[in-house]
């Protein structure tokens, strides 16, 4: 084992002088759990006349939460029987802010130290100042959220897995992920060569933080003609969706849901008519924002967009029917 250089320079640079170092040797560290053990190398060093172990994250290991890095911290002050310190890589500044609301010590080299036991947070360079959190999400930033409410597949995965499920670009989902940990509903953590997304919260707890933040998905709505084999390929959605979630009486004329490129490319086939009022229609079609079906399971939109679309409705049957869908929700 060797202290990482980069560490010694900027423990020398903080303390004036060249600070003695000491890499724990395995019987020193046999009481450190195994995982601990191959996330960490262990340095002894003195630090205002105080013996603390720096732990040095190893490469080719990924970010862990604010609340992993504290047990970590927890663990390993029990096995060693010193004040124990992180040494950690670049790291969001979200997350080094929920560090410091955890009391976890660390050192991220040439940025900050921060050492409650010793009462020191140096910052050598001024944090750059917080991205603005959109007041409403983005599309592509709504859809993630969703995705992750509704089936729980964006947690720790790759962000180009993510892309593909919901058929976006890698470039969208970098603004995707940046947006979302600006509004605090998540941070960005590295794995391995992979970025992912680890959510503050979970299930309706974290609906109900980023609700204010989401808005209808519907772009527009019309009135239209289309033959009956082009409606078996749409989503139901507004009433006709909600019918089948809960109690509601369906409306007279169905509604359906489509992606913009969807809807454009059935137009330009001439795979559906638009009509000037619902005398002479056959649905209603309302297109999205994003695209519906990347985000249901059968053939209706899913119910936490179907809320969205319909939450501003005046009719107080729509209201307590939405009430209960969320209700019946399963987190």
């Amino acid at each position: 084992m060797k202290t990482p250089p980069a560490l010694v320079s900027y423990l020398e640079q903080i303390l004036g002088a060249l600070p003695a170092t000491r890499d724990l040797p395995a019987g020193e560290t046999r009481n450190v759990p195994l995982f601990l053990r191959s996330a960490y190398r262990f340095t002894e060093v003195t630090l205002l006349s105080r013996r603390v172990i720096l732990a040095s994250q190893r490469e080719g290991h990924g970010t862990a939460t604010p609340g992993e890095y504290a047990t970590h911290v927890g663990l390993l002050r029990k096995a060693l029987g010193a004040d124990v310190a992180l040494a950690l890589p670049m790291l969001p500044g979200y997350t080094r802010n929920r560090l410091i609301k955890h009391g976890v010590p660390f050192l991220v080299p040439g940025h900050q130290m921060f050492l409650p036991f010793l009462a020191v947070d140096l910052r050598e360079r001024e944090p750059r100042p917080p991205r603005e959190p959109r007041e409403i999400l983005s599309a592509a930033a709504q859809a993630t959220l969703l995705l992750e409410l509704l089936h729980h597949s964006v947690q720790r995965s790759p962000l180009k897995d993510v892309a593909t499920a919901l058929g976006y670009t890698a470039m969208t989902m970098t603004n995707v992920a940046n947006e979302l940990e600006a509004a605090g509903l998540c941070e960005v953590v590295k794995q391995a060569r992979t970025r992912q997304l680890v959510f503050a919260m979970k299930g309706r707890e974290l609906w109900d933080r980023a609700m204010p933040r989401m808005r209808t998905p519907v772009r527009t709505r019309q009135w239209i003609r289309l033959p009956s084999t082009q409606r078996r390929s749409m989503m139901a959605a507004g009433i006709t969706a909600l019918e089948r979630y809960t109690a509601i009486a369906g409306d007279r004329i169905p509604t359906y849901a489509i992606s913009q490129t969807e809807y454009r490319r059935r137009l330009g086939g001439k795979k559906l008519i638009v009509c000037e009022d619902a005398d002479d229609a056959e649905a209603a079609l309302e297109c999205w924002i994003y695209d519906p079906a990347r985000l249901a399971r059968g053939d209706s939109v899913d119910r936490l967009s179907l809320y969205l679309s319909l939450r501003d409705s005046h009719d107080e049957r729509v209201q307590k029917e939405l009430r209960a869908m969320l209700e019946a929700t399963r987190w």
